[in-house]
C-alpha cells in the first residue's frame, strides 16, 4: 500500500488540555458493556471465531459478479510492541516475523507499537540500527514510539528519519500524535500524527500514539517533552481524517495497556475508533469492547506465547463500513521459519570483529539460575559501595531477564541489564532515611535497598550495617536516577543532591571481574577498597 503523510500544519481543532486520567475506572454504560483488564480476556469475540495459531477463515459474503467488482474488503492490521531488541525470545525471532510478514497480502498494514529497539546486546550495541535495517527489509508501514525509544535520548530514535542515509534511516514514518515540546507545544521533530493507507480503495487512517506512561521514563529524558492525553488527541485526529482526509477506517496504535480501551471505544460519530492495538504492559490480549453497532477489537502481544497480533477488519463498500472482524495472537509455534534475507543482516552485525570482542568477554561464572529479584539487592549494595555512600538502592525492573548458570559474558550482561542509568546522590536525614525505609517496605513500590539494612521492630529503629541509625544525622543515598527522579519517592527531598559519572551496568560489570570468577548474588558487593 502507498503511505500518505500529513502535512506539518496543526489540524483544524484545538489539541484539549492534557489531564492526568482517574485512577477509578468509572461504570461502563453503553455503548460500551464491558471494561477489558490487563488480563487474558476470556471473552468470546462476535460474528467470528477466535485464531490463535493461524490464519483466520472468515467467510465473507459472495456474490455472482466477478471477483473485480466484489464489495468485501479485508483490512489486514499486524502489530509488534516490546521487543525490546529481542531480549525476551532472541534477535530470530524478528526473522520468523518477517517471514511470516512477507508472505501476507502486500495490501498489510504493518506497525511496530513501541519498545522495539532497546533490550538486547545487538540492538543496543548499535543504538538499534540493526532492526531499522529488518524493519525496513520487511516493509513495516509506520514505527510508534514508546517509553523505552527515550532510553538513549530521544534524538537517536528521530535521527533514523532526518533524511541522512549515513547514520541510519527508516523507510517509514515515525508516529507519536500526542508528543509534544513543552516549551512550543510543537510535535517531535521528525514525527508525524498518523499515516493513510489504501485497501483495494478503502482508505484507511492509522493513528500512532504513546500512552500516559511518562512515570517509566527517567526525568533527564525528558525534560522539555509532554504527552498530551492520548484518547482525546485520537478523537481529534480521527475527526481531522474523516472530515479533511475521506478517510472510511480509523486505527489506533497506542503504548499503552488496554485499561484505557473503553475511552476509545465511547468515541463516536467522526471520532469513531475502529481498532486498537496496544502495548507497554506485556500482555496476551486478543478481545473487543461491546459497543452499540459494531464492537471495537483490540490486541497486544506478550513476546513469551505471541510475538505478532493480527486483527482484520471486513469492509462492505455496498454498505459503506465495517460490517466485522478478526483479532488473535499468532502463536510463536506458528512463527517458526526464518527469513534468509533478515539472516543475513543480523548476522553482518553479529559477526563484527570489534562487537564480537566487547561481548565476547567472560566477566565471571554464576554459580546459579538468578532472576530479577535475586540480582537486585546485590545491584543496591554494589551501588553503595562503588559510589561511597552510606545506601545504595534501585529498582528490580532494571534487570530485565534472568541471568543462568555457568560463564557470564559481557554480552550477557547488557541484556540483563540494558538500561543506561546514571547513580544520582542525596543527603537525607536519618529520620528521612526511616520514614522512606518504611514507607516502602510497607507498600508495593519497587525500590530495594542495600544488604546493609536491616529495620529492628524491637528498638523500632531502621540499622545500618547493625548500628542504629542516628535520626538528626546525614547520611548519603545513592540510587539509579530512574527511580531517583521520581518525585513519589523521597530521594528528591535530600539536600545538595548531585550526578555521579558512574553508570549503573558500569557499575555491576566492574563487580563481577572482582568476584574472582565464581558469582552468587547473595555473597553481595565485592568491591575491592
Amino acid at each position: 500500500p502507498t503511505t500518505e503523510e500529513p502535512t506539518t500544519e496543526d489540524p483544524t481543532t484545538e489539541v484539549p488540555t492534557t489531564e492526568d486520567p482517574t485512577t477509578e475506572v468509572p461504570t461502563i454504560e453503553d455503548p460500551t458493556t464491558e471494561v477489558p483488564t490487563t488480563e487474558e480476556p476470556t471473552t468470546e469475540v462476535p460474528t467470528t471465531e477466535e485464531h490463535t495459531t493461524e490464519e483466520p477463515t472468515t467467510e465473507v459474503p459472495t456474490t455472482e459478479e466477478p471477483t473485480t467488482s466484489n464489495p468485501i474488503v479485508e483490512i489486514n492490521l499486524f502489530s509488534v510492541n516490546d521487543f525490546h531488541g529481542g531480549a525476551y525470545r532472541g534477535m530470530e525471532m524478528i526473522s520468523r516475523i518477517g517471514y511470516y510478514l512477507k508472505n501476507q497480502d502486500d495490501s498489510s498494514i504493518i506497525l511496530t507499537n513501541g519498545d522495539m529497539l532497546q533490550g538486547s546486546a545487538l540492538s543496543n550495541y548499535y543504538h538499534g540500527r540493526v532492526l531499522v535495517d529488518v524493519l525496513n527489509d520487511i516493509g513495516f508501514n509506520g514505527f510508534v514510539i514508546g517509553n523505552h525509544e527515550f532510553d538513549w535520548g530521544i534524538d537517536v530514535v528521530l535521527n533514523y528519519r532526518d533524511g541522512d542515509l549515513e547514520n541510519g534511516e527508516l523507510n517509514h514514518p515515525i508516529l507519536a500524535a500526542n508528543i509534544v515540546y513543552k516549551d512550543t507545544q510543537e510535535p517531535l521533530e521528525n514525527t508525524v500524527p498518523y499515516i493513510i493507507e489504501e485497501v483495494e480503495g478503502v482508505s484507511v487512517g492509522v493513528i500512532g500514539l504513546i500512552g500516559l506512561v511518562m512515570n517509566s521514563i527517567a526525568v533527564s529524558r525528558t525534560e522539555n517533552i509532554e504527552f498530551l492525553d492520548p484518547v482525546e488527541v485520537a478523537a481529534q485526529y480521527a475527526r481531522d481524517l474523516r472530515v479533511n482526509r475521506d478517510v472510511d477506517v480509523v486505527v489506533v496504535y497506542v503504548h499503552e495497556g488496554s485499561y484505557f480501551n473503553y475511552r476509545y471505544a465511547n468515541l463516536s460519530g467522526l471520532e469513531r475508533i475502529d481498532a486498537v492495538f496496544n502495548g507497554h504492559t506485556h500482555q496476551n490480549e486478543a478481545s473487543y469492547v461491546s459497543r452499540d453497532g459494531l464492537d471495537m477489537p483490540y490486541a497486544q502481544m506478550n513476546n513469551y506465547n505471541t510475538s505478532l497480533v493480527h486483527i482484520q477488519l471486513i469492509y462492505d463498500k455496498s454498505f459503506g463500513g465495517l460490517v466485522s472482524f478478526n483479532v488473535y495472537g499468532i502463536n510463536n509455534s506458528v512463527l517458526s521459519t526464518n527469513d534468509s534475507d533478515i539472516d543475513l543482516i543480523l548476522s553482518n552485525y553479529e559477526t563484527d570483529e570489534v562487537y564480537q570482542s566487547y561481548i565476547s568477554e567472560v566477566l565471571t561464572v554464576a554459580q546459579g539460575n538468578f532472576g530479577r529479584y535475586d540480582l537486585v539487592q546485590w545491584g543496591s549494595s554494589v551501588i553503595r559501595d562503588y559510589v561511597g555512600a552510606d545506601i545504595g538502592a534501585t529498582n528490580a525492573g532494571g534487570f530485565r531477564v534472568s541471568m543462568y548458570m555457568g560463564n557470564v559474558t559481557m554480552g550477557d550482561m547488557i541484556t540483563i541489564y540494558p538500561f543506561d542509568n546514571v547513580i544520582k546522590t542525596s543527603e537525607m536525614t536519618g529520620q528521612q532515611i526511616q520514614d522512606f525505609y518504611l514507607e516502602i517496605l510497607n507498600g508495593s513500590d519497587d525500590v530495594v535497598f542495600d544488604d546493609g539494612l536491616y529495620y529492628n521492630y524491637s528498638t523500632q529503629r531502621l540499622e545500618i550495617n547493625g548500628e542504629p541509625i542516628i535520626l538528626d544525622q546525614y547520611y548519603t543515598i545513592a540510587a539509579v536516577d530512574y527511580i531517583f527522579d521520581q518525585t513519589k519517592y523521597d530521594f528528591i527531598e535530600g539536600i545538595n543532591i548531585q550526578q555521579t559519572i558512574h553508570f549503573m551496568r558500569d557499575l555491576l560489570v566492574e563487580d563481577l571481574r572482582n568476584t574472582g570468577g565464581s558469582f552468587n548474588p547473595s555473597n553481595g558487593s565485592n568491591y575491592i577498597d
